[in-house]
């Protein structure tokens, strides 16, 4: 033990005077009146041993109190066995994701008390030493050293942010960093959210020091807007949208949250929505499409205060967006789907075979392929690429269709073989409801349903690698029509053709029904908006490789995104230039303006958080140490380069505790 101020022990002489006034306090003798004999039975027997032992046990507790205040004001210390030497390089994680954003018991954001903390501690190094920021952007000022006093300054910059690598990210990329043939030191202030917490197979190294402050706060009650959809999957001008919107309470407790509903910066609803406790609800929000423009950008809003990044969710589309279909045939296309496309929901194509744009054919939500004889090698090339990766495939066989080719392409993308033909009258007998083909097109199911007849049609193989559903049967139950799964889209395959002497299909109810809805099944799955991430790419076909685009935002926002063809599909590539949630503008040549939104990723929602027990589990015999936080706040004598251990409170404590028991002695000896 060592003192840092060791010329107070010359207060020590100071102790002769309790010595004094003790000696000579015990000497005086007290006079005790009695006016007879009686009383002297009632005087308590003392011997003389017995009262100098209690004298000099007061005496040496009274002295022992006083040496212990002296020694505290000595400020003792001892040196701190885990000392190595000071760190060449201190490293500081500053966790700036949502979830830091909080307050705590004091209303202080824990980002605040994060920066706080870092920046006493920089405060403290040395000029020689040198600081490496860390946060979850991996901006270029937070992959470079910089002296203490510099990274003081770049801590103020820091702000929230919604890029999330995680803990094991950052940690690797500070052992990627650092000079391990040194001594290095990382600090990291964060939440540890479960969500955003990984620390498999991280990196070691054994001079590095890692020390840990967990920030903590009791607001965890969080309501987030999870996503939107619509009931159906085509939007008109001037039509009555269903806008469904998904939130979750994360809560234990239930919520009553206020929800607005924004189009084209209009406000179009607002209802008070009623959540039960960590559970999740679809509410329906009801308004009619703008007349006066094609493009609609909406935003949903909750008032809800814990966390402000999912309290609002942007979402956008066009009215001028149809439905795109391609009809392929081989020497005639078919009168009946050319009569059913001419309808204004569609973008109508059609081609020859021979005279075929493969290039243009990743553009369309439906192909069909019309009684088309003989399939080559170059078209089922295309053909299986399209249904594989963009959209959906309608087949429907010629009589004289050559079997060995279509089985050849059959066998590539995973559906029944072709066999036979065979001309016979054969009535249709099972429907099934549950297709998609049929949705919204029946109430309820129907006995003896009137159902198309055929004359002629392909007997099957089966494939027992095909994923098959069946959607109509006849009474044999061979199939007519059938669904086969490929890759994120759909085959269906019409065993018979459409000429009338072989059925009367074309001319049935539920013909438009099922080409309609083959058309339209993928358009649910046209994105909303985009989820923000450090390198946001979406799919536009509509753009080629020449034109010039722009993506813009009414807060002075301008970026021209990268442009990438590749496998017949258009990428669009912003980087990490989206920073902000919100509606944005997608300009194309100067002319063409559609909008886009963006959101953040909903995964920080979820408020539930690691504790030490848990980390230390996480990171063993990686030299970690837990930061002892007041109030999430670093103890103002805490330093980096601490080579010793202060022990007055040690002295502070004995003394108080010496000075009651003299006053309890005294008290019941009373002397």
């Amino acid at each position: 033990m060592e003192f840092v101020n060791p010329s107070i022990f010359y207060y020590l002489l100071l102790l002769a005077i309790p010595i004094i006034i003790h000696l000579f306090n015990f000497r005086k003798h007290t006079k005790v009146l009695f006016s007879s004999n009686y009383f002297l039975k009632e005087l308590v027997e003392k011997t003389k041993a017995t009262y100098q032992i209690k004298r000099w046990i007061i005496l040496f507790v009274r002295i022992m109190a006083f040496t212990s205040i002296i020694m505290a004001f000595a400020i003792p210390y001892v040196k701190n066995k885990n000392y190595t030497g000071d760190a060449h390089n201190v490293a500081i994680y500053i966790d700036n994701s949502f979830s830091m954003d909080r307050n705590d018991t004091k209303k202080i954001k824990l980002i605040d008390h994060a920066k706080r903390n870092a920046q006493n501690i920089i405060s403290k190094l040395k000029d020689s030493q040198k600081v490496l920021l860390l946060t979850n952007d991996f901006n270029k000022n937070h992959q470079k050293w910089h002296s203490p006093k510099d990274a003081i300054q770049l801590i103020n910059n820091i702000e929230i942010s919604g890029n999330t690598p995680g803990q094991k990210t950052i940690i690797n990329r500070y052992h990627h960093i650092i000079d391990s043939s040194r001594i290095n030191s990382l600090y990291i202030f964060s939440d540890f959210q479960k969500e955003k917490t990984n620390f498999n197979n991280l990196n070691k190294d054994q001079k590095s020091r890692i020390k840990i402050g967990v920030l903590q706060s009791e607001n965890t009650h969080n309501i987030s807007i999870d996503s939107c959809y619509f009931s159906t999957p085509f939007r008109q001008k001037n039509k009555i949208e269903n806008l469904i919107v998904a939130l979750t309470n994360h809560s234990t407790k239930s919520q009553i949250i206020k929800t607005k509903l924004l189009i084209n910066g209009q406000q179009k609803s607002i209802q008070n929505i009623t959540i039960p406790p960590e559970s999740k609800v679809h509410q329906n929000f009801y308004y009619s499409n703008p007349l006066n423009t094609e493009n609609i950008s909406g935003t949903i809003i909750i008032d809800e205060s814990t966390m402000g990044f999912d309290n609002q969710l942007h979402f956008s589309y066009s009215t001028k967006e149809k439905v795109k279909v391609c009809i392929i045939y081989d020497k005639n296309p078919n009168q009946q789907l050319m009569n059913i496309f001419s309808d204004s929901l569609f973008q109508f194509t059609k081609y020859e075979v021979g005279t075929i744009e493969y290039n243009q054919l990743n553009k369309y939500d439906l192909i069909i392929l019309d009684h088309i004889q003989d399939l080559n090698s170059s078209l089922q090339q295309q053909i299986k690429k399209f249904a594989h990766d963009n959209g959906n495939l309608f087949i429907f066989l010629d009589s004289s269709s050559n079997i060995d080719l279509y089985n050849n392409f059959f066998q590539k993308i995973n559906t029944d073989f072709l066999s036979t033909w065979i001309d016979e009258k054969q009535k249709i007998e099972y429907i099934n409801y549950d297709s998609d083909l049929f949705k919204n097109v029946f109430d309820k199911k129907i006995k003896n349903i009137n159902l198309p007849m055929s004359n002629g049609y392909f007997q099957i193989q089966r494939n027992k690698k095909s994923q098959k559903r069946n959607i109509l049967n006849f009474l044999n139950n061979d199939p007519f029509l059938s669904e086969y799964r490929y890759g994120k889209n759909r085959i269906f395959l019409c065993l018979s053709d459409l000429d009338l002497k072989h059925t009367n299909f074309s001319e049935h109810a539920l013909f438009v029904p099922c080409l309609y809805n083959a058309a339209l099944i993928n358009m649910k799955h046209k994105k909303l908006y985009y989820i923000i991430q450090n390198e946001t790419i979406i799919e536009n076909n509509d753009i080629k490789k020449k034109d010039i685009v722009r993506l813009t935002k009414k807060d002075n926002f301008d970026m021209i995104p990268a442009i990438n063809t590749s496998m017949q599909k258009t990428l669009l590539n912003f980087q990490d230039k989206i920073k902000f949630a919100g509606n944005y503008n997608l300009i194309q040549n100067d002319t063409n303006t559609t909008s886009l939104s963006f959101n953040y990723n909903r995964q920080e929602s979820k408020l539930e958080f690691w504790n030490k027990n848990d980390i230390e589990n996480f990171l063993p015999n990686n030299n970690v140490s837990f930061l002892k936080l007041d109030n999430n706040s670093i103890l103002k004598k805490y330093k980096e380069n601490q080579t010793t251990k202060s022990i007055e409170h040690f002295f502070i404590i004995l003394a108080i505790i010496l000075l009651i028991i003299e006053l309890f002695l005294l008290r019941i000896w009373k002397v």
